[in-house]
């Protein structure tokens, strides 16, 4: 299953090659990506910690290669927790640009793209001066073509969006559960595949968090190594010439 997923991705890249699906490679590596954080004010303050801590505790027991994930961060939402941003930086992971509202944003104009972006990116370098942001990642995934022309103009931006090899479905009952969310994870993983999981409220930070604590021991021990979208798309198109990566049994929790 996994292979027929790919070449679906892969036909999707073809079609839309203003937007990143995968990254071509044949070594086992994934990027995992976390939208829509942090959570907004009337949840729980502490939501999107509790992904963090997820990734913490498996880190803990698989030092010879950490989880890391881009966390696609909107605007709007950063408030509360003024330390939350510098701590997911501290812990070896990037953040990315998700605009600032949780909204269609392919409906946008131009100029209230170019806003929303830069009025992001700005909140960012603020709360957390040390992130390197070049990744954004449009609200529902859809965009139209004045949307690509937009962030081509922003400086530093990668000039294609980030999305993933898997269509959301976490967001919503009654896919919007551990082991529903765990099983599609893993069929949709393949090298060079991006994962999509959602914080942005207290119920899906929680699912996400529980996923995790189950999902990344199981992508270790099929020996796949978890990296930011920056360090997969990072990766030579063949892996240093076709090698795989070998995961220390020893380091990785079953």
């Amino acid at each position: 299953m996994p292979q027929v997923l790919q070449r679906v991705v892969e036909g999707l890249a073809q079609r839309f090659p203003n937007a990143i699906f995968y990254k071509r490679t044949n070594g086992k590596a994934i990027a995992l990506t976390i939208d829509d954080i942090p959570t907004p004010f009337g949840g729980d303050r502490n939501a999107t910690r509790w992904i963090l801590d997820a990734i913490a505790r498996h880190n803990a027991h698989s030092s010879a290669s950490p989880a890391q994930a881009t966390w696609f961060v909107i605007g709007s939402h950063v408030g509360g927790d003024r330390a939350l941003l510098p701590d997911i930086l501290a812990q070896g992971h990037e953040l990315g640009n998700h605009g600032w509202v949780d909204a269609w944003a392919f409906r946008e104009s131009p100029d209230a793209f170019v806003d929303s972006v830069t009025r992001t990116h700005a909140v960012l370098q603020a709360a957390a001066p040390a992130a390197t942001l070049q990744w954004y990642c449009p609200g529902r995934a859809l965009y139209p073509p004045p949307m690509v022309t937009s962030l081509r103009s922003l400086p530093g931006y990668q000039p294609r969006l980030a999305l993933a090899s898997m269509l959301p479905l976490d967001t919503r009952f009654p896919t919007a559960a551990p082991g529903f969310t765990r099983r599609y994870a893993l069929a949709h993983t393949f090298p060079g595949a991006i994962l999509l999981l959602h914080g942005g409220s207290t119920a899906q930070a929680q699912n996400t968090a529980r996923v995790l604590t189950d999902l990344l021991p199981r992508l270790c021990d099929r020996g796949y190594r978890i990296l930011t979208l920056s360090d997969l798309w990072a990766l030579p198109p063949e892996c240093a010439g076709g090698q795989v990566w070998q995961k220390p049994v020893d380091r990785c929790s079953a």
